[in-house]
């Protein structure tokens, strides 16, 4: 009997198409509303948005539901999620247990993160025992993959049935240094990781160089960039200061210096032509709040 059908893998998708049009939530914050990211997400399913990504609540943000919200866009919206899984402070044994969590819901894509530190804690350390890389995480889902669970002691092994996940891994092509920036993405995908999804990038041409390299090197993977729409300059500032997101001029200095709707969704749609130009697989558009201006970008895309 099966009770959640299993998602549609995001791979097979991006293996089906040219050029994909998708878009990122976040859960609301604990305590608040949970109509309004149900709205947002019929929203941006109506607009056009082939698939969504569920964040998971980072920086010690307390904001849970990734595994609810990812379920009820998979099953009530009937549209493919990725639920991004984190394992800083998540010991293997924990990893296991919350991913068995979301193959019994049928989640089949997972974007398989480190997780960042809470906010304003500078002498913050991961638990012992937890993973402090990427990769350790996607190799676990892997070996899950692969019928390869965790033992526990004192019980006999026995036959185990193996999971099904299709799993990404998120890419820095803004990176200066190439070791964190190729060296690393391809231990990821040593490790098992299928496609890529790119940090808040701005920069096709940094975008084509990142791909670029991983060419040279052996490995073409579907990489999706990643951009939310900025509608000032002075948002692309606040965007610079609190996140060191790299805006080269040639994007930073089309944007209107006060808040302008039109304007900023022109320069944004200008920047996915360049990105289309580098053959860039589909678009993930990163809508935090701003749930109009990414409707009107994914209609503008698909209806070109």
């Amino acid at each position: 009997m099966e009770i959640y059908k299993p998602d549609l893998k995001i791979i097979d998708l991006l293996r089906k198409q040219k050029f994909t049009i998708s878009a990122e939530v976040i859960p609301p914050r604990n305590g608040t509303a949970q109509n309004e990211i149900f709205t947002q997400v019929s929203d941006l399913i109506q607009a056009g948005a082939q698939f969504l990504s569920v964040t998971k609540g980072a920086g010690g943000s307390l904001r849970a539901g990734s595994l609810p919200i990812a379920q009820a866009i998979k099953d009530h919206f009937k549209v493919p999620a990725i639920a991004h899984f984190t394992c800083r402070d998540l010991t293997p044994e924990e990893v296991e247990n919350q991913l068995m969590d979301h193959h019994y819901f049928g989640i089949r894509n997972i974007l398989g993160l480190r997780g960042d530190p809470p906010t304003g804690v500078s002498d913050w350390s991961p638990k012992p025992g937890s993973y402090p890389y990427a990769y350790q995480l996607i190799e676990q889902i892997q070996n899950l993959n692969q019928g390869q669970f965790l033992e526990r002691t004192g019980f006999q092994s026995q036959a185990k049935t193996k999971t099904e996940f299709c799993i990404g891994a998120a890419a820095y092509p803004d990176e200066k240094n190439e070791k964190p920036r190729i060296d690393y993405f391809i231990q990821k995908i040593q490790a098992g990781a299928e496609y890529g999804i790119t940090q808040m990038i701005y920069d096709a041409d940094s975008y084509n160089r990142f791909c670029d390299d991983l060419a040279k090197k052996g490995f073409d993977i579907p990489i999706l960039p990643g951009a939310r729409i900025l509608k000032s300059q002075k948002q692309a500032d606040r965007m610079r200061d609190k996140f060191g997101i790299h805006i080269p001029d040639s994007y930073y200095s089309k944007l209107p210096l006060e808040e302008n709707h039109e304007m900023a969704i022109e320069v944004f749609l200008k920047f996915v032509d360049k990105l289309k130009s580098a053959g860039a697989p589909g678009l993930h558009v990163f809508v935090l709040v701003d749930t109009q201006a990414s409707c009107e970008v994914i209609k503008s895309l698909k209806n070109n």
